[in-house]
């Protein structure tokens, strides 16, 4: 269950979390929409300046075009006309003195209808001409096609007026159309005529695009381009969503760990409470024992045997308790203790516990072979090698009475390695690992012990580089435990174990 505090924490910190996010998520709403209509501003500004710039240049093409037949008209005079409809210069030129044709030059064959309507044309442009405005510039469409009209009045009264083909129209649109592209951000720019014709992308009926009608000379034209939006603009909009996604993905981790270490904290305040009941428990029957035996023992102070004999069960009482409290502070102090190195044969020291272990094996009628592999000398903790070899012989002891145990050594240049195995039930798979926790004993119900042995030679094992598991050793089970040490010289002085 969360602690009450943890509740009332979690409520401090998520009305605030909350407010905040709220408030992000708000502004998120009104920049997108800020971003939106500015978006939709710039886009009509640019499609704006498309238009002009498309008029513009169509002006500029056909000013240049009459200019060069000006010049030719009036050095060569009507020649140059026909000259100039011969290399296509033009596809109509004409020459008008007080609105009648006087001089008319044609690239057009068999087009009499287009020539018709070019004359018409013309003629209505060239009357518009007055001292206010002496240039005029006209885009009409004539038998189907695009015809760009120019005219102007020289200086001998008269009223020249030529007609570029609908293929230079198209190119010069064509053209001006990739260069707004590639200089406005405008994107699938389409021109639409009146009579439907499309220049540039045809897929004009998206939704997503914007139209806009133009004026001047592409009067009654429209202008498709998709709305474009600023790199700047989409780098806000992504930055507001990233603050309110960490606004709420820290509120969840911070929730997260309070609910986490209030867990652990309760778990942690279980295990020590189940230790602590756990302990007290089994300590019972040895400081019974311990009293009953110290009654006995001062009853019958003047019988030697019984005196040996109930100084002997004190003596295994006491050092199981030692046993119990050594074991106890291993795994509470875990790897915060300090290692102690000592100079020694790991061979040796296994013989001397073995030595002052042998009458209780025996009691449990287990027979122990030796297979000894670690002769040579080297600088290990020999106080935790040591304390580590009794509770893996004890606890095979424990629960594997009447078998036989086998206890292996090994060694190379920085490790020692010793295996325990006995010949009793084994352990499953599944507690393979739950048995190195504290409080944690093996299957056999009758066996004595608190379940912290084997968490304290893991603990060991660990604080020394080391590490402790076990396997199936069929029948029975094999607990492997490895330590670290380092060799030695000749010079270094050797403990006697």
């Amino acid at each position: 269950m969360p602690t009450k505090p943890l509740s009332i924490i979690s409520l401090v910190l998520f009305v605030p979390v909350a407010l905040l996010t709220m408030f992000a998520v708000r502004s998120l709403s009104l920049e997108t929409e800020a971003l939106n209509a500015r978006s939709d501003r710039l886009a009509q500004h640019r499609m704006v300046s498309a238009g002009e710039q498309f008029n513009a240049s169509l002006e500029a093409m056909g000013r240049a075009a009459l200019a060069q037949t000006i010049e030719a008209y009036e050095r060569d005079g009507p020649e140059a006309l026909t000259r100039g409809a011969r290399k296509r210069q033009y596809i109509y030129a004409f020459v008008f003195k007080e609105g009648t044709t006087i001089h008319s030059a044609a690239a057009l064959e068999h087009q009499y209808e287009l020539a018709r309507g070019l004359q018409d044309g013309a003629q209505t442009l060239a009357g518009s001409l007055n001292s206010a405005k002496p240039t005029a510039t006209s885009l009409m469409t004539a038998g189907g096609v695009f015809s760009l009209l120019t005219c102007k009045e020289i200086d001998t009264g008269e009223d020249v007026c030529i007609a570029l083909e609908n293929s230079e129209v198209i190119r010069n649109l064509r053209s001006t159309l990739d260069f707004l592209e590639r200089g406005t951000g405008l994107t699938h720019v389409t021109l639409v005529a009146p009579n439907k014709a499309k220049v540039g992308d045809d897929e004009t009926e998206k939704e997503s695009r914007s139209a806009i009608p133009l004026e001047g000379l592409l009067h009654d034209w429209k202008l498709y381009s998709e709305t474009p939006t600023p790199d700047n603009l989409t780098q806000n909009t992504l930055s507001l969503y990233v603050i309110g996604s960490l606004l709420i993905a820290g509120w969840a981790l911070m929730t997260w760990m309070l609910h986490r270490s209030a867990v652990l904290k309760q778990d942690a305040a279980a295990v020590r409470a189940g230790i602590v009941a756990q302990l007290a428990h089994e300590l019972r029957t040895p400081l019974a024992n311990l009293r009953l035996h110290t009654e006995l023992l001062s009853r019958k102070a003047d019988d030697a045997a019984a005196v040996q004999r109930y100084s002997g069960i004190l003596k295994s009482e006491i050092e199981r308790l030692s046993s119990v409290a050594e074991n106890a502070i291993v795994v509470a102090r875990g790897a915060m203790a300090e290692r102690k190195l000592d100079t020694a044969v790991p061979d040796d020291c296994l013989k001397d516990v073995l030595a002052r272990y042998d009458p209780t094996l025996s009691n449990a009628g287990c027979q122990v072979r030796v297979r000894p592999a670690a002769g040579i000398a080297c600088s290990f903790d020999r106080t935790s090698w040591e304390r580590c070899i009794v509770n893996l012989i004890d606890n095979a002891r424990k629960y594997a009475p009447g078998t036989e145990i086998e206890i292996s050594t090994a060694q190379n240049a920085n490790i020692l390695r010793l295996a325990v195995s006995d010949g009793g039930r084994g352990i499953t798979a599944d507690r393979r690992e739950r048995i190195f926790e504290p409080l944690e004993r093996g299957g056999a119900t009758h066996a004595s012990g608190f379940g912290l042995g084997l968490a304290a030679v893991r603990a060991l094992a660990r604080q020394n580089g080391g590490d402790c598991w076990v396997e199936d050793a069929n029948p029975g089970a094999r607990f492997v435990l490895t330590i670290a040490a380092s060799p030695v010289n000749d010079q270094v002085p050797i403990a006697t174990c």
